[in-house]
């Protein structure tokens, strides 16, 4: 791509490397008659002028004059090529990348609004057109026109980046915000990162200047019908499952709903992601079915492992209270009772997964000896890392997956999963007759030996 003609390197060489003669004398000029103040003195390049320029923001016009404070030649020489390397840093950022991305559309966008309000009349201010004379030589050079309208968007004051909405919905999002809205957890702000990473991607908008006003329904039901499906990787060899694309779409919608209701976009906006009515996707509803280990398979991986072990106790504790194997694995000690008689799982996946679990019998034996073991750790479970992104302890599922395989047979893939040892859990309590998910039924006990 053709970049723009810069100033060059070797004037500003021979500058520096002059000696401070009469020679010496480019760009510098004394107004006021001699013995007065220097003053720097510059026709701007064409590309340059309407840009912000580097010392106070304001657009750059045909010449560039900046008084230099001082009437001592040698101080003014020095000056003035502090000033000519600003200019050339400037000239050298322009590529098309460079001239077209976020940032520079945001410092056009202060200069256009600024403007404006200072402007007499409604027609188009000198800095608008410009702002079109410049996006006109671009196309000519062939920078594609999908690129400069969004830039042109952005701009001018008139689109909303996707960039920048994604970043001020989950500040809208945070803890304890003032506008009531629920808060984000951790794993749903890492999800919906990876799904504004795709609508990026499938935009292309490497420039970071796609407005929510530049994507269409047309555009969303391609993204979710096409273009997410074909996205294959180690995980998904396949491409993404219907389950992950409905994941994607629900986690996008929310930001377009909050961006219409704080008026970023306009009155006549709608959201694209609020799909026609159409043929049923029960595979996208259909949860995974997951089978509860039959007691032959419990027998098997706990005779794999051992007490004593961050494998055979956090298995053991899984079965005996119905937790989620990765809350077990990230316990701290303060959520622990000292004495070993339960403790409460906090952060859990839903609101109501926050509760206190009491242990009995042999789990509570468990229990105190993991406290005696590891207590001074301030962790129940310090043998597994937590990963610092999610906050959990991702390596015990990624674990049991192998250990599953190697004790019970690939063949139980689809069908039997870390997960399923909650199911195991809640068959020996319904089994026992009991109602109450806190309370541990003795039955379960018996699988801990």
């Amino acid at each position: 791509m053709k970049k723009y003609r810069t100033l060059s390197s070797s004037t500003l060489s021979k500058l520096d490397n002059r000696k401070a003669d009469g020679e010496d004398m480019r760009y510098l000029k004394q107004p006021r008659g001699p013995g007065t103040s220097w003053v720097f003195r510059f026709v701007a390049p064409a590309h340059l002028i309407g840009l912000p320029n580097p010392w106070d923001g304001k657009p750059i016009r045909g010449t560039i004059a900046r008084g230099l404070k001082t009437r001592h030649l040698p101080t003014a020489r020095k000056r003035r090529d502090q000033l000519l390397g600003d200019i050339l840093r400037l000239q050298e950022a322009l590529s098309d990348d460079a001239a077209f991305s976020l940032a520079t559309a945001e410092e056009w966008r202060e200069a256009v609004l600024s403007a404006r309000e200072t402007a007499t009349s409604r027609a188009n201010v000198g800095i608008e057109l410009v702002l079109h004379g410049k996006l006109e030589e671009a196309e000519a050079r062939g920078v594609p026109q999908v690129e400069l309208e969004r830039f042109s968007r952005f701009a001018s004051g008139k689109g909303f980046p996707l960039s920048r909405a994604h970043e001020q919905y989950l500040h809208a999002r945070r803890p304890g915000n003032p506008h009531g809205y629920s808060p984000l957890k951790l794993a749903t702000t890492l999800n919906l990162a990876t799904a504004v990473k795709h609508l990026r991607a499938f935009l292309r908008d490497d420039g970071e200047t796609a407005c929510l006003e530049d994507v269409t329904l047309s555009d969303t039901i391609k993204f979710r019908d096409e273009y997410l499906p074909g996205l294959k990787g180690h995980r998904s060899p396949d491409g993404l499952s219907a389950k992950t694309i409905a994941k994607n779409i629900t986690l996008l919608r929310p930001i377009w709903v909050w961006a219409m209701e704080t008026r970023r976009l306009g009155p006549d906006a709608t959201n694209p992601w609020d799909f026609p009515e159409g043929l049923s996707r029960s595979g996208i509803k259909t949860e995974r079915q997951r089978d509860p280990y039959a007691p032959e398979e419990t027998a098997k991986l706990l005779k794999a492992t051992s007490r004593g072990t961050r494998q055979g106790d956090v298995i053991r504790l899984a079965i005996a209270t119905g937790c989620r194997v990765d809350e077990l694995a990230s316990l701290n000690v303060a959520q622990v009772k000292p004495d070993g008689t339960g403790f409460r799982v906090e952060d859990a996946k839903t609101k109501n997964g926050n509760r206190f679990i009491p242990v009995v019998g042999e789990a509570r034996t468990l229990l105190q000896a993991r406290l005696a073991a590891h207590g001074s750790t301030g962790r129940l479970f310090p043998e597994w890392p937590i990963r610092p992104a999610t906050e959990k302890a991702a390596a015990v599922s990624q674990w049991f997956t192998r250990f599953r395989r190697d004790t019970l047979g690939e063949e139980t893939d689809g069908r039997l999963t870390m997960h399923s040892t909650r199911h195991t859990w809640f068959t020996v309590a319904l089994r026992a007759g009991l109602q109450e998910r806190g309370v541990v039924p003795r039955a379960s006990l018996l699988l801990l030996n």
